[in-house]
């Protein structure tokens, strides 16, 4: 994807040094690899462009005006046109690095053309939405139409780490016109150009592959290491030769790897951190450098020549245009039942581009928008209306509303279905009373509440929210007492192996997840029957498409469904939402445990009460009053700090436990507590070594990442 950040004025001041000052130049000469073009300077580009009279190179005047400290001004009058603190967004669209290899095989001009269309398409349909609706007033952020862009632009053709590396540099001012009845000038909806950057590599990748097609280049689709780089590559260009002239991307690479970072804004921070001076390199040295790095991995260049001939004849096609029955089989691909717009709540058109671009590389250009258009209008894709969050129109899979609506349908059926499954209020009271027993303490009056209403309301449907640590468990287990009493079958199921297991560990609920559940429902191995109760745990992560085949289920079997969950905690990972809605449809089902008893500390209680009311802020400020956040200089001071203070609460005898967000972070984690826990003698004896290549020794606590073929355990069971 097109690497993209804010610019500050760091960011102007190093432009400046090394592009407008040529600092990065090799002393004015052109290595062949460049062709006739060098190392470029800067260009003025963009529509608002034009409209300031800004045409061609760009000087330093010029550049001032519009990067300037503070926002852009008029580059003739000098003039304020905007106050902002960012001057700016910087844009790097870099070529795939079998088209750089182009530039070592004779064929610089072509490589050239492949990088000008690639970056013209990108920035152009960034400056096309903008244009369109890129413009945002009021508090209410209404769209408006814009002039559009101003950009400066130049192209690099190496690497940091000396490879060849054709990119562009697209500096993108903080600054557009608005056009709509009040005019003036605005800085830009710089979010919008985020959400959008994604989208606009496809619609640069997709051009650029078109123009690769018509020189009369073969291509491959190329989905990276991840499979989800959604590129294409010139074929007959050797991985190993792409892999070799990579150095860059290692590096970056590597030192994510050191920090534990893999997101697309910390590999901008890698490379900005590792970005030192070009190589000193004379243009004739590189040359050689190169050529003697493919004899060393023996793919000389003109042996690379030869295959990429011999490749090019035999997969050479001309450029596609799609007939009726294609396009209509790869719109209903996206937009169907089983497609990925049917996977998520709403979609925008950015949404359709991004996945339907990589599926027509090798096509006319315009059978992206034959694509986007057909999914857009088809019958499948729904308008929405004042989608929140959306820029621009939103449309949703049919099937997504299909599936709300059906859940709506079936639980009105199940809320309005009476005299069904109920327990005598005196046999409920016995089964709290033997549980404040158990407990030694008494329930609070939510728990009593719901168990109580749960189990003598005789609905169909009941729902229970709970905030995180008000007792959920023990209520159920009540409800489980109570209705087994009288010869009901309690079954439980949540999305995770975890929570099904809570279920059956600490409330005796004969559980299962979701996903085993309806695999035995619909193989015929299970069946609800008019005396079960259906536990569905977690609901909240919970994606609509499951809670429908459960609360189908149950109707259609005649049982009683309880719903529980919160649905402001995290949520599911496909189209979802359903608790929410039907806490909101069913006011009267809704049981409410809304006391923490897990914390002691009522401070603690209310941090996390403002925490589940999106109060972040209010809660990080009590954590950092209470000593609750220690801030250190590096990742390595935190992972250290945190392994010495639950060391120092596990030898006290106190249970601690370490947390982390990312799976890196938990690695280091186990990694370091571990050593203190050899160095202290808790962990020892000889090593068993098990597939994967872990290694573990007596004291060592072992946790599951998959459950269990024989369901001895599920994941995260220790």
């Amino acid at each position: 994807m097109a690497w993209l950040r804010m610019m500050g004025v760091d960011s102007v001041e190093y432009h400046r040094r090394t592009v407008l000052g040529r600092g990065d130049d090799f002393e004015g000469r052109a290595v062949a690899y460049y062709g006739s073009r060098g190392e470029t300077p800067l260009q003025w580009g963009g529509q608002v462009a034009a409209r300031l009279g800004l045409v061609g190179a760009v000087d330093d005047a010029s550049y001032e005006a519009v990067f300037g400290k503070g926002g852009a001004r008029d580059p003739h009058l000098g003039t304020r046109l905007v106050e902002t603190k960012r001057p700016g967004v910087e844009l790097v669209v870099a070529a795939h690095k079998s088209v750089a290899m182009l530039g070592l095989l004779g064929k610089a001009d072509d490589m050239h053309a492949l990088l000008d269309t690639e970056t013209d398409a990108t920035v152009g349909y960034l400056e096309e939405w903008f244009a369109r609706q890129g413009g945002r007033r009021g508090k209410a952020q209404r769209r408006a139409p814009t002039g559009g862009l101003i950009w400066a632009r130049t192209r690099h053709a190496v690497s940091r780490s000396g490879d060849p590396n054709p990119h562009d540099h697209v500096l993108v001012a903080n600054l557009t016109e608005m056009l709509d009845d009040r005019g003036g000038w605005k800085g830009l909806d710089t979010g919008g150009l985020r959400d959008l950057v994604h989208a606009a590599t496809m619609v640069g990748r997709m051009a650029a592959a078109a123009k690769a097609v018509e020189l009369g280049y073969a291509i491959k689709a190329d989905h990276g290491p991840s499979g989800k780089l959604d590129h294409w590559a010139i074929d007959g260009i050797p991985t190993a030769v792409t892999d070799l002239f990579s150095k860059r991307s290692t590096e970056i690479d590597e030192a994510m790897e050191a920090e534990g970072f893999t997101s697309y804004r910390a590999r901008g921070i890698a490379a900005r951190a590792t970005r030192d001076a070009k190589t000193d390199d004379s243009p004739e040295s590189l040359l050689l450098r190169w050529y003697d790095e493919l004899d060393s991995i023996g793919w000389p260049a003109r042996k690379i020549k030869q295959r990429l001939r011999v490749v090019q004849d035999e997969h050479r096609r001309l450029l596609r245009s799609l007939g009726e029955a294609e396009r209509a089989e790869i719109v209903r691909g996206l937009i169907g039942p089983s497609g990925p717009l049917a996977e998520r709540k709403a979609f925008t058109q950015p949404d359709v581009v991004r996945l339907a671009a990589p599926m027509l590389y090798g096509c006319a250009t315009d059978e992206l928008d034959r694509v986007v258009s057909g999914v857009i209008g088809h019958p499948e894709a729904i308008p929405l209306v004042g989608q929140p969050g959306a820029r621009g129109r939103a449309w949703a899979a049919a099937s997504a509303l299909a599936t709300e609506a059906a859940i709506a349908a079936v639980t009105e059926r199940l809320a309005g279905r009476g005299g069904k499954a109920a327990v005598e209020l005196g046999r409920v009271r016995a089964a709290i009373a033997a549980k404040e027993a158990t407990l030694g303490r008494a329930l609070t009056e939510g728990q009593r509440r719901a168990a109580e209403a749960i189990t003598t309301s005789g609905r169909g449907l009941d729902l229970v929210v709970g905030i995180a640590g008000s007792g959920k468990t023990t209520s159920l287990e009540v409800v489980r007492t109570a209705f087994e009493a009288e010869g009901y079958r309690v079954l439980g199921t949540a999305i995770s192996g975890q929570a099904a297991r809570a279920l059956h560990d600490e409330a005796g609920v004969e559980s299962r997840t979701i996903a085993s559940i309806v695999w035995r429902m619909e193989h015929g191995k299970l069946r609800l029957e008019e005396r079960t109760i259906l536990l569905i745990d977690e609901a909240g992560m919970t994606d609509d498409p499951a809670m429908l085949k459960l609360l189908a289920a149950a109707n259609v079997a005649g049982a009683k469904a309880v719903v529980i969950g919160d649905h402001r905690q995290l949520g599911s990972v496909g189209p979802g939402g359903g608790l929410e809605a039907l806490v909101n449809r069913h006011d009267s089902a809704v049981h409410v445990l809304d006391e923490n008893v897990r914390q002691r500390d009522i401070g603690e209680r209310r941090a996390l009460e403002a925490l589940r009311a999106g109060k972040v802020a209010d809660a990080v400020a009590w954590y950092q009053r209470n000593n609750r956040l220690e801030v250190v200089p590096t990742r390595q001071d935190a992972v250290e700090a945190a392994v010495d203070a639950w060391h120092a609460e596990v030898r006290a005898g106190s249970e601690s436990v370490l947390l982390a967000w990312r799976r890196v972070d938990v690695a280091a984690l186990n990694q370091t507590a571990r050593k203190r826990r050899v160095k202290d003698g808790s962990v020892t004896g000889s090593e068993l070594e098990a597939p994967g290549g872990k290694r573990y020794a007596a004291g060592d606590s072992v946790v599951t990442l998959a459950p269990s073929g024989d369901n001895r355990f599920v994941t995260t069971s220790t």
